[in-house]
C-alpha cells in the first residue's frame, strides 16, 4: 500500500533497526516499504515490516494520522546516519504528550485548539480508562463553553465498541418512522431503537422524535448534517441513548455526539 493508503510515514532503503512488530532486525539489504513508528519521548524510531503491517492495523496500535503530517524519508547511505521522520505515533506511546502529539491531537479536532498539555495527557488518561482511542475518532474532548473544562464525547463507533466489549451486547434493532404532511411529502417523525442484551430477557427501547432531536444553528435552522441526511443521523441519535441507556456502567461520565456543542449553535 502506498503512504496515501496507509497514512503512514514509509522509508525505502538500508537500516538495522528492530521492527515494532515481531522484534526481528530488518535486513540491511531490504529495499522494500517499511512503515516506521517514531515515539519522540526518548523511545528509539522503530520499523515494522510489511509482514507486521496488517497485523498491527488489526490490533489498533498503530494509529493513522492525516497525510499532510507525512513525509517520505529518503534512503540512508549508512546506518550512522540520523532518521528523521514525520511524527507518526501510536495507541502504545499516547500516555506521552510531546509537543507534536499535543499539536496532532488539537489540529485533528480530538481535542480543542486551546487546551493544554495537561489537559490533553488528562483526556489521553481518561480515553484510557475506558479503552477507547483518539487516535481512531472514538472519542474527543470539547468544551461546551471557553471557560468550562474538557468533556470527553464518544462517537457512536465508539460506543459500539464499549458495547461488543462488554461481552453481554445481543445487537441492535433501528425503526424509523415517517408521516406523509398536508401536501403529500413525508417528513420524519421518530426512530425507535431497541438493543440487546445477553443478560436481559427484553431489550431496552429508546424512542426519539425528529423535532427533539434535530440540532439546529443560531438562526433556527437545522445544522448540516441534519439537512443532508436526517434519516442517518436521527438513526445514529436513537442508538446513541439507546446504548448509554443499556451499558451505563461503561458509558458513565460521558457524552455522545448529539449532545456535542455544534458549530454556530448556543
Amino acid at each position: 500500500p502506498s503512504e496515501a493508503e496507509v497514512g503512514w510515514s514509509v522509508y525505502r532503503g538500508h537500516g538495522h533497526y528492530l521492527c515494532a512488530g515481531c522484534g526481528r532486525p530488518v535486513p540491511e539489504s531490504s529495499t522494500e516499504p517499511v512503515y516506521v513508528l517514531e515515539e519522540r519521548s526518548g523511545f528509539r524510531a522503530r520499523r515494522v515490516e510489511p509482514d507486521c503491517f496488517k497485523r498491527a492495523r488489526e490490533e489498533a496500535w498503530l494509529s493513522p494520522i492525516p497525510t499532510d503530517h507525512l513525509r517520505v524519508a529518503s534512503p540512508l547511505p549508512a546506518k550512522e546516519t540520523p532518521i528523521r521522520l514525520a511524527p507518526v505515533i501510536g495507541t502504545r506511546s499516547r500516555g506521552q504528550t510531546s509537543e507534536d502529539k499535543v499539536a496532532i491531537l488539537r489540529s485533528a479536532g480530538r481535542f480543542p485548539s486551546d487546551a493544554t498539555a495537561e489537559e490533553i495527557a488528562f483526556g489521553l488518561e481518561v480515553a484510557r480508562l475506558i479503552g477507547l482511542d483518539p487516535w481512531l475518532g472514538q472519542v474527543k474532548f470539547l468544551r461546551f463553553d471557553p471557560a468550562d473544562k474538557i468533556h470527553p464525547f464518544v462517537g457512536i463507533d465508539g460506543m459500539r465498541a464499549v458495547a461488543e466489549r462488554s461481552g453481554k451486547y445481543d445487537g441492535r434493532e433501528i425503526e424509523v418512522e415517517m408521516v406523509k404532511g398536508p401536501d403529500g411529502s413525508e417528513k420524519l417523525l421518530r426512530a425507535v431503537c431497541r438493543v440487546h442484551r445477553k443478560d436481559w430477557s427484553r431489550p431496552l427501547v429508546e424512542e426519539v422524535r425528529f423535532d427533539e432531536a434535530v440540532r439546529k444553528r443560531r438562526d433556527g435552522q437545522p445544522t448540516r448534517p441534519w439537512v443532508e441526511m436526517p434519516v442517518t443521523m436521527l438513526r445514529k441519535t436513537a442508538e446513541e441513548r439507546a446504548l448509554r441507556a443499556a451499558f451505563p456502567v461503561q458509558l458513565s461520565g460521558v457524552y455522545g455526539e448529539e449532545e456535542a456543542p455544534a458549530a454556530g449553535t448556543g
